[in-house]
């Protein structure tokens, strides 16, 4: 806005004051009158008074509106027709200031009352403490892992629990824990992360608390579903036609005790001979799979020795040449510019990048275009070999399924491979990892 009047009068006192000094000056020069000169000084006082009056009155007004704002009286208003333009000018602009302070304000309690409910149903837990140890924020989500109802200041902790509470208050800035919380007659694990940060003018820690137990027991049952329905699956599959071949056998020779026929025709024969064929054959797949289910909970040891990532490219590349046959598949090993060693077994290795090379050449029958390349890199002590195809992908419904054991979309498959080459990498201290989209299949081996 314009102060047009109060710039105004601020330019004619100006004028005045200098115009006077000016007059003084040259009287005093010329030694004219001195009486003229006196009345003259008198009025420069006078127009500086009323000049310093005018500035003071303004600062006034501006300090009184902003003691206002320290208050957090955002609902003040100035007159606007106070009978001086001048004083009316600036009421008009704090006015339109404090409207604007207003919009900002209720912009931030908006914003808070957000956030603040974001926290609160969050299920991770965040406390934020003050250099002093005081609570200073807090969710629900944390005093439910606490115990606690209210939570004000760290010293609360002792009464839950005293290793927690020292523990918990040494955890430094950027710096992620694990501590154990003991509840009554049980221990929770907590991972608990911590960021300093100011908030006005004061220095607090913000801590985050998850219990991974939770979390972990989820994955485990989620785990053990898939496990035994799949291996419910695969029983059934074996069960099913050996019990109805067995009643059906049994209907039959049950017959004959009852009608005491001791004669044998060639079709009951051959009928007990087939059933019998297929009780066995039955037999034998369910002690394969129990076979392959041994193979995984005893996952060897392994020995760790250097290798060279060309001669174990060379190697598996002649490994796969019986595969690339019999499967008329086109397989690439790209070994990299600069030859690294690695630390594995390199027979564990060679089976894992084997059985994800014949899995990607199966996926890719039939496909004259399909390709699998297999790659490595290695970098911040970190070895990683892709194993890469360009067929359809795994599709979505299955994606996190792959990985369990005896799962398998194939006619004949064990579903062990994968598996199997999952916990390979996990003794090797690494993983095993695969993402897919039509087009691109990509394994990922890292440790």
């Amino acid at each position: 806005m314009a102060y047009r009047h109060y710039n105004r009068l601020l330019y004619m006192y100006v004028l005045a004051i200098v115009i006077i000094a000016a007059a003084v000056g040259y009287l005093a020069a010329v030694n004219k009158s001195l009486f003229l000169v006196v009345i003259l000084c008198c009025a420069e006082f006078f127009c500086i008074l009323a000049f310093i009056r005018m500035l003071n009155s303004t600062n006034e007004q501006i300090n009184y509106f902003i003691q206002a704002i320290k208050n957090e009286d955002t609902l003040l208003r100035f007159p606007v027709k106070n009978g001086s333009k001048i004083v009316d000018e600036l009421h008009k602009s704090l006015n339109e200031l404090n409207v604007v302070l207003q919009q900002t304000k209720l912009k931030n309690q908006v914003r808070e009352r957000y956030f603040s409910e974001i926290l609160q149903n969050i299920a991770t837990g965040v406390v934020v403490v003050n250099e002093k140890g005081f609570i200073t924020d807090v969710n629900r989500a944390a005093l439910d892992l606490l115990g606690l109802s209210t939570f004000t200041h760290v010293m609360q902790l002792e009464r839950v629990d005293k290793r927690f509470k020292e523990d918990f208050v040494k955890v430094g800035n950027q710096q992620q824990q694990m501590l154990f919380l003991r509840r009554g007659n049980e221990t929770v694990q907590l991972v608990t992360r911590c960021s300093e940060i100011v908030v006005k003018d004061e220095r607090v820690k913000l801590l985050t608390l998850q219990d991974i137990r939770g979390e972990l027991e989820k994955k485990e049952i989620d785990a053990w579903v898939k496990l035994i329905r799949v291996l419910s699956h695969e029983i059934m599959n074996s069960l099913t036609p050996v019990t109805s071949i067995a009643q059906s056998l049994k209907g039959i020779w049950k017959k004959r005790v009852e009608t005491s026929d001791a004669f044998l025709n060639d079709d009951d024969v051959e009928s007990t001979i087939s059933g019998l064929d297929v009780i066995g054959e039955r037999g034998e797949a369910l002690i394969r799979f129990v076979r392959s289910y041994r193979v995984l909970t005893r996952v060897p040891e392994p020995n760790l020795q250097p290798i060279s990532i060309r001669s174990f490219f060379d190697r598996l590349t002649i490994l796969v040449s019986p595969l690339r046959e019999e499967l008329n598949g086109n397989v690439m090993f790209k070994s990299p510019e600069n030859d690294f060693h690695f630390y594995a077994d390199e027979q564990m290795m060679v089976h894992v990048v084997v059985n994800l090379v014949k899995n990607a050449l199966e996926a890719l029958a039939g496909d004259g275009n399909g390709k699998v390349e297999v790659e490595a890199k290695n970098s911040g002590g970190n070895t990683e070999i892709f194993v890469k195809d360009n067929g359809q992908g795994v599709p979505d419904e299955i994606k996190d399924e792959i990985f369990i054991p005896f799962f398998t979309t194939k006619e004949n498959g064990s579903g062990i491979g994968l598996s199997y080459s999952r916990q390979i990498l996990r003794a090797h201290g690494g993983s095993l990892s695969c993402r897919s989209k039509p087009g691109e299949t990509v394994f990922v081996l890292k440790w």
